[in-house]
């Protein structure tokens, strides 16, 4: 498992892409203290979102895409989901590499209840 794509020699791909991170609900609850979590149980879920770009323009692209989930309910048969909502931090630049890579993170988070 990496943390950026590579290619068939293992160099870092040098494009425009956005990185998925996260798996899996982040916390689990019954809304009640004192319950056993399972998997039917409401779950909160948080993605970490990476833009990366040369160009710091095709970063904000790119995150003008992620902006556009704000709102909209996943879509889970047998649950009811919460809207997105999505937080930004600040545009990065990776200076350690030549050319160096420009990138912005964003967490996406919703909730799924039981249906």
């Amino acid at each position: 498992m990496r943390d950026a794509p590579t290619d068939d020699k293992g160099e870092v791909v040098r494009a425009d892409y956005v990185v998925l991170y996260g798996a899996g609900p982040d916390e689990l609850t019954d809304g009640r203290y004192g319950t056993i979590p399972r998997p039917d149980s409401d779950a909160e879920y948080e993605f970490c979102v990476r833009g990366v770009s040369d160009d710091p323009g095709v970063v904000r692209l790119l995150m003008e895409k992620v902006l556009l989930t704000v709102g909209r309910k996943p879509v889970v048969p047998g649950r009811r989901a919460d809207p997105v909502t999505v937080s930004f931090e600040k545009a990065k630049v990776d200076n350690s590499v030549s050319p160096p890579l420009h990138f912005q993170d964003a967490w996406l988070k919703f909730t799924s209840r039981r249906g």
